[in-house]
């Protein structure tokens, strides 16, 4: 779709004017000629957005007519309201005309010169505002494996990424975390365990056993220290009957025979060396034991550490995912030809590099590739302010459009160029 001839009759500042234009019209004058009115005019003719106070001063009537290739549009604004007729070379009227308008216009608000002039978060608004993509809870399931809820899936598509892609992501931080604190607490058991342990050498059943017999060995010690308590007690006894012989010869007697029958009783016992050995096993053994259990405490911190380590690294791949993959297979959805286009919070990137740190030529493509995008059908892109690009970008700018299917019409306050319409007092300069 190109525009062949325009014409406009008191519409804001424009007084008549005609205008044949070609591939790339620059719309040159000081401010307030009215540059800016003939890039209104031609949105105004599509889109309808215009009431009577765009009616040039003293005149009760505003006319555009848009001449395309095979149609003729004309918008007419008057104090009751805005009329708009569509016929064809034939001059038959077309029925429903601005349906079939709103059927092929395209972003006629996404200017790629403001765009760079706007806040972060106001240029992912308006980005946003011209990039029209939605995604379902289902939809965006198929890329994480699981439906996440809490998310407002009303807002657009990249949004909506972005909050799953904030959830992934401090979700990865706590598994991350968690893995640290367990790999921490498996390096301090490992350090409690000796490099040469055997732990085939340590065992319940070697440490019970050894207790069994040291507690027997000190039962007979004990029963043993006793015995020898009344052997000691029947000799002082002896010595006191010898002194009284006469007297307790008969006592002496019982009690010689009572010493005679204590002597004959035989103890089988370790000796106290063997006996301090034993204990001495047993506590090595005990320590060893806790050894036993600061192994199986690692084995238990290990399976926990494996499974918050691959937790992490399952969250780790959902958030890369969320972060690169489904963006930018939202944007083919979307039909846009910029590739690893992302948002992270407020920052647009591309391939993640910010916006704002593309050199003044990428900034320039990407926003043109946006809006040819956004235009495709409708073919016809005005920009306003095309001013503000000094004069290498302005001919960069000029480069990158002059082989395109596209027409373009922008305005800027000098210079002239090859195809430039020259505006004062709302009549083109002769």
């Amino acid at each position: 779709m190109k525009i062949t001839l325009i014409t406009i009759k008191n519409f804001l500042k424009l007084k008549d004017l005609e205008i044949n234009p070609s591939h790339t019209n620059i719309i040159v004058g000081k401010n307030g000629q009215g540059k800016t009115s003939i890039l209104k005019a031609i949105r105004a003719a599509f889109d309808g957005k215009v009431d009577e106070s765009s009616i040039r001063n003293g005149e009760n009537k505003a006319e555009i007519i848009i001449d395309l290739e095979e149609l003729t549009i004309k918008r007419t604004v008057t104090g009751k309201g805005n009329y708009l007729d569509i016929s064809n070379k034939e001059g038959m009227k077309m029925p429903s005309p601005q349906k079939y308008l709103d059927g092929i216009l395209g972003e006629f608000s996404f200017n790629p010169i403001s765009f760079f002039e706007k806040k972060a978060a106001d240029r992912k608004k308006y980005l946003l505002s011209a990039i029209k993509l939605n995604i379902s809870q289902d939809e965006l399931a198929q890329y994480t494996g699981e439906k996440l809820a809490g998310l407002d899936y009303d807002v657009h598509a990249l949004e909506v990424v972005e909050q799953a892609r904030k959830y992934y992501y401090d979700k990865r931080t706590i598994a991350n975390s968690e893995a640290t604190k367990k790999e921490k607490v498996l390096g301090e058991l490992n350090s409690q365990i000796p490099e040469d342990f055997d732990l085939k050498s340590v065992s319940d059943e070697q440490i019970n056993k050894l207790r069994e017999a040291i507690q027997t060995d000190k039962l007979t010690k004990q029963k043993h220290e006793a015995h020898l308590k009344h052997i000691s007690a029947l000799q002082k006894e002896e010595a006191e009957i010898n002194a009284d012989i006469v007297r307790l010869q008969e006592r002496l007697k019982g009690v010689q025979v009572a010493i005679v029958s204590a002597l004959d009783v035989k103890f089988d016992y370790s000796d106290d060396m063997t006996l301090a050995a034993a204990e001495e096993s047993l506590v090595k053994l005990d320590g060893q034991r806790e050894i036993l259990f600061t192994i199986k405490r690692s084995q238990e911190v290990r399976k926990e550490f494996n499974t918050a380590l691959a937790e992490a690294e399952k969250l780790d791949a959902v958030v890369k995912k969320l972060t690169k993959e489904i963006p930018e297979d939202l944007i083919k959805k979307a039909k846009l030809p910029v590739e690893g286009l992302t948002i992270d919070g407020n920052d647009i990137k591309i391939n993640g590099v910010s916006l704002d740190n593309l050199s003044s030529s990428e900034q320039l493509k990407f926003g043109l590739d946006i809006v040819r995008a956004l235009n495709a059908t409708f073919n016809i892109i005005c920009i306003d302010g095309i001013e503000t690009l000094d004069g290498e970008s302005f001919e960069a700018f000029l480069k990158e459009i002059e082989k395109d299917s596209f027409q373009y019409f922008v305005t800027r306050v000098d210079g002239k160029h090859e195809h430039s319409i020259e505006i004062e007092n709302g009549e083109i300069k002769k």
